[in-house]
């Protein structure tokens, strides 16, 4: 007799109630809206700034990034001002998946982000976004990866012409790998269910976040990108990716008894991109806080950086993505000093920079401050770290909207606001919000010739020609969950990503380690569960200081470039 898991996971990464909602309303997304009646549900608020690494991370430990050491896709490296790509290796706290291991439960798990490496589980894990190639080593056991390929064929991470959309046909093309890779998934999903199934599983689809980031502006009149030429073709893009995961969560839930316990999750929600993008390196150097070192090579040099940079932003956005990776896994070495050359990073004199921005991530917009005694050309003095970062604040609020007059930064956390633990001195000091109704805007890179020109600039409303964001992220996602413990058609209020780990422990009678900073999330259990299972506090599942190997190799850190710009999240 098949074994039924105890709990199944389907993660929605991106998925929003502002779409779904009104969806359901009309008929569409029989699947969620059946969960949500027999189950509970509300909106799941993601850790701060609201970005895939840090949030499925935190998902994954219950722990805040500063427990757990991932913040972006990249981090600084040690010593210095570089930056390398962070994966799995990165994580330095253990995962809810080990702890339940450790309790005597099977796991499973597929395509979730920053899990590759994958780790050894009592189980299975197939690594998803982060892993560098299809010829990388991203399933565990790998005798499953042969098995999964006998049955349903190479497992494909990637989309060949997300980075190449200039053409409808091109557009048409994502559109169907994106319908491929969600097939292929879902039928991965099925088969390991069947053959594979674990005490615990769970299975990511990641192509929300992708069809949003990429086609909002299609269903969006209001959007200064929205063309209305192409809308007829792609105005329902996004919808029909909601509604074949919504099928698909059907399908998967199938396939499961009535005991089994279902959430669904999303690690943040989504929203149209603004029309107002900041230069925020052009703003540091205008207020004197960063400086570009004095370009004293010949006028034949000036020119060949120029054509350089020049260069690379147009393969970057010309080339198909298949294209740009064999590029650059053949030249390590010449992608990074074209990447240097057209971000500018390479000509911040840091001797005399107080404060900097690194532009090449799409997102988060955050500054670091060159401080002394961390840094290693830093000039900060830490007795000035404060008076400094107000100052940064206060000039950081006087960008405003030519048309509202309004600030277009709403808010500016601290480090030490929304970060806490061992690791916190890893993130940026200051974090702006670009998330939240009232604080919107995208970043552009800034370089030296460009310093004199305005920080603050207004988009010019017109259709996109190429492979533009016209959707990014919001705070708030979405959680459903329905089994025999939980209550039924009942909305829950104040859930967090955090709070998921230490709910599916308590669910499972598994004490919560003390040091999780999530919470179990007891409104969503029946009064009588919660009378015979009272929440039991365990030992700290406590983290790792120690010295972990890159996870990539140059070759591999290439691919994963190329790989995080066709999606958009790199400069």
């Amino acid at each position: 007799m098949k074994k039924d898991p105890k709990v199944v996971i389907i993660g929605l990464d991106a998925a929003t109630w502002t779409l779904i909602r009104p969806w359901i309303a009309e008929g569409s997304m029989p699947n969620l809206a059946k969960l949500m009646k027999a189950g509970v549900s509300g909106t799941l608020e993601s850790v701060l700034p609201p970005i895939t690494p840090p949030a499925w991370t935190s998902f994954m430990t219950g722990k805040n990034p500063g427990k757990h050491g991932i913040f972006h896709f990249v981090e600084t490296e040690p010593g210095g001002y570089a930056m390398n790509y962070a994966n799995a290796t990165s994580r330095r706290s253990p995962t809810v998946w080990k702890l339940l291991n450790n309790a005597g439960y099977s796991v499973g798990t597929m395509n979730i982000p920053f899990t590759y490496p994958p780790e050894p589980l009592d189980g299975f894990q197939i690594a998803g976004m982060g892993t560098p190639s299809e010829n990388s080593p991203f399933v565990h056991p790998p005798s499953l990866r042969q098995e999964l390929a006998n049955d349903l064929g190479k497992i494909k991470h990637d989309l060949r012409y997300l980075g190449f959309m200039s053409t409808d046909k091109r557009r048409d093309q994502v559109l169907a790998e994106m319908e491929e890779v969600d097939r292929q998934w879902t039928a991965a999903a099925l088969y390991l269910l069947e053959n594979h199934p674990q005490d615990v599983m769970m299975f990511v689809f990641m192509s929300i976040d992708t069809v949003q980031h990429y086609f909002w502006q299609y269903m969006d009149r209001s959007h200064f990108l929205y063309d209305p030429n192409a809308a007829p073709r792609f105005q329902n893009a996004v919808r029909q990716v909601y509604e074949r995961l919504d099928a698909a969560t059907g399908q998967i839930i199938a396939k499961v008894g009535p005991d089994t316990s279902v959430f669904v999750v999303s690690d943040h929600g989504g929203g149209p991109v603004s029309d107002r993008k900041i230069f925020l390196n052009r703003y540091l150097a205008q207020l004197g806080l960063l400086h570009y070192r004095v370009n004293k090579k010949s006028a034949v040099h000036r020119i060949r950086q120029k054509i350089i940079q020049a260069g690379f932003s147009f393969l970057r956005s010309s080339l198909p993505h298949r294209s740009k990776a064999y590029l650059a896994t053949l030249f390590p070495t010449l992608r990074k000093k074209a990447e240097l050359a057209y971000t500018s990073f390479a000509s911040i004199d840091w001797n005399r920079t107080k404060a900097y921005c690194s532009e090449v991530l799409a997102s988060p917009p955050s500054i670091c401050i060159n401080l002394k005694g961390v840094k290693p050309a830093g000039i900060v003095d830490p007795a000035d770290y404060v008076a400094l970062t107000n100052f940064i604040i206060e000039k950081l609020h006087e960008l405003k909207d030519p048309r509202t007059g309004q600030p277009v930064i709403g808010r500016v956390y601290r480090r030490e606001e929304i970060i806490h633990g061992p690791f916190a001195n890893e993130g940026a000091d200051l974090v702006l919000d670009w998330w939240s109704e009232n604080s919107q805007f995208a970043t552009g890179t800034s370089f030296p010739a460009d310093t004199d020109k305005p920080p603050l600039v207004i988009c010019e409303r017109r259709p996109s020609t190429t492979s533009q964001w016209g959707g990014t992220h919001r705070l708030h996602g979405i959680v459903i969950a329905r089994g025999p413990a939980f209550k039924s058609g009942a909305e829950i209020a104040n859930a967090r990503l955090i709070d998921i780990a230490p709910t599916l422990l308590h669910l499972l009678d598994v004490p919560v380690p003390e040091d999780m900073d999530g919470k179990v999330l007891t409104s969503v259990f029946q009064p009588d569960f919660l009378s015979a299972h009272a929440v039991r506090a365990g030992a700290a599942s406590g983290t790792s200081r120690a010295d972990r190997p890159s996870g990539y190799t140059d070759e591999e850190s290439a691919k994963v470039e190329e790989r995080l710009q066709a999606l958009g999240y790199l400069e």
